[in-house]
């Protein structure tokens, strides 16, 4: 649970307040309407979704109880607490006001072209074999050239210097199963056209 001035719970307690705000559930049953409400874009893990039903429980937002069954597993239902309705109230002020924040910045800073999928290792040292050369001979990016896509963008070459942002991440998914990720961000600043120069 993230505990910060103005906000009282993080982004996965106040899914699971919300959903429990709705009426009680059991684990299974929360992570499917995760991923249901989310339309696959988050799968929730057992890793995530657990440890967070606890700390709730802890910090008595919530309450759990066992439903004993003969011939299946024993299930524990969980179901928000007076505290845990405050809470979600005061918490669902904060993250409106974050929600404005995200959309101006969004009208501001907007992708231009996105991509995921998989792809081989040999081809990825290819991307950052054609990366690099083009850094290198400081000529433009042509995104055609390394990834499918119908249109024809040009990355401007990249001016000095880079502001450069790596990330290497680790995620427990559960079943003893890890998940690695590396983010590698590079920024720099817009350069004026010379019309623009003149003016």
């Amino acid at each position: 649970m993230i505990k910060q001035k103005g906000m009282k719970v993080g982004a996965v307690s106040l899914w699971l307040l919300l959903l429990l705000a709705e009426r009680p559930m059991y684990g299974y049953e929360i992570i499917k309407e995760l991923e249901k409400k989310f339309s696959g874009y988050w799968k929730p893990q057992t890793g995530t979704i657990y440890p967070a039903l606890e700390k709730l429980e802890k910090n008595k937002s919530v309450t759990s109880k066992v439903e004993f069954r003969d011939k299946t597993p024993d299930r524990r239902h969980y179901a928000i607490t007076e505290k845990g309705q405050k809470e979600l109230a005061d918490s669902m002020i904060h993250w409106s006001k974050m929600a404005e924040i995200i959309e101006t910045h969004w009208e501001a800073h907007q992708a231009v072209f996105r991509h995921k999928s998989e792809i081989s290792k040999n081809d990825l040292s290819k991307i950052f074999t054609y990366l690099a050369k083009s850094l290198q001979e400081k000529s433009s990016l042509e995104i055609s050239k390394i990834l499918p896509t119908t249109k024809k963008i040009v990355v401007k070459n990249p001016s000095d210097p880079l502001e450069f942002k790596f990330l290497y991440a680790k995620e427990k998914t559960g079943e003893n199963k890890d998940k690695y990720e590396i983010h590698i961000e590079m920024e720099w600043p817009r350069q004026a056209s010379k019309n623009e120069e003149s003016t």
